[in-house]
């Protein structure tokens, strides 16, 4: 079971990334009986790679962070059902249709457009809700391999091998598990709400706005095209390593683009030469607080994690 420890070390075992591969593959096949608890944890976990401290730790506000918002646009702004009892829901659910009806917010607003206080709000109900059941619970199911926690003192913290698994394999990891997901709820929502599923999975973490990013980019530079220099009369926000890959929005990977460069790059890499480039832009943003947990090696290596992805690493601007 495991649900209800306090504070768990993980395996001190070695782990080859065989290992790593057949426990995730059991966690996988098995992660959901009632509900998508786990699933929406393992979501979570793979976005959150890019926020890791020097010593691998998250702390559960973080994680929680990932999951209510995935929560709310999947149950509030899609209407899917998360338990597989035929007139029941989920604790989960109940919390957030219960505040979307209590503060008469309109079904199809996406978890970002709520006001900051109504998410830190729904953020710490989800918290407790996890806090009690679930990272005790995916830390038994990953044979006690993956993180070290504490509950009373809410963090966990990734075990190294996991990290470079995670980030080496993310694409994989992330499709295999929106499919995991898309089947179990397959079984319990109606073919309506089901349609185009695996789309609405993959996609629910993603903002609907950038402003935010694009303001403090400005304040911080000229505003010139990161890629072909020219100045900017309609502004993008450019992901620079695709956030199909990244799956989180951050702010030391982002760029300011014109929309021709933005277009044309979709959702592809810029050539190494660019990576150099955004690393020294980086460093004249060093005094923004979305920079924290921001290092050189970081964005140097999950750029070629990307391309081991898949991401071809050879897109220029057009002349």
């Amino acid at each position: 079971m495991g649900w209800n420890l306090e504070v768990a070390e993980a395996k001190g075992d070695y782990l080859t990334e065989t290992d790593l591969w057949r426990y995730t593959q059991q966690f996988l096949m098995n992660a959901t009986h009632t509900t998508t608890y786990k699933h929406m944890l393992m979501k979570a976990l793979l976005e959150c790679t890019t926020e890791l401290n020097d010593s691998g730790v998250l702390t559960f506000r973080q994680i929680s962070r990932h999951v209510t918002k995935m929560y709310w646009n999947l149950i509030v702004t899609n209407g899917l059902r998360q338990v597989n009892q035929i007139g029941k829901l989920s604790s989960v659910e109940k919390t957030m249709l219960a505040f979307q009806a209590t503060h008469e917010i309109p079904l199809t607003w996406n978890f970002d457009r709520l006001p900051d206080e109504q998410q830190q709000q729904l953020i710490r109900n989800v918290n407790q809700f996890y806090k009690k059941y679930v990272y005790g619970s995916f830390y038994t199911a990953f044979g006690e391999t993956i993180y070290s926690f504490n509950r009373k003192e809410e963090w966990v913290k990734l075990v190294p091998s996991y990290v470079v698994f995670f980030e080496k394999y993310k694409r994989v990891l992330m499709n295999v598990t929106n499919y995991q997901l898309a089947v179990f709820l397959e079984k319990y929502n109606t073919r309506e709400v089901m349609e185009k599923i695996l789309s609405k999975i993959e996609f629910v973490s993603a903002r609907q706005s950038l402003d935010e990013f694009k303001q403090i980019l400005l304040s911080h530079g000229h505003p010139v095209c990161f890629y072909c220099l020219k100045p900017l009369r309609q502004i993008h926000v450019d992901h620079f390593i695709p956030w199909s890959y990244i799956q989180n929005d951050v702010l030391w990977n982002f760029v300011l683009a014109c929309p021709s460069c933005n277009t044309s790059k979709n959702n592809r890499m810029a050539k190494i030469d660019y990576l150099y480039a955004l690393v020294e832009r980086n460093h004249e943003l060093r005094v923004a607080e979305q920079m924290k947990t921001y290092k050189e090696a970081k964005l140097i290596h999950l750029y070629d994690y990307a391309v081991q992805n898949g991401f071809e690493a050879n897109w220029v601007p057009k002349k």
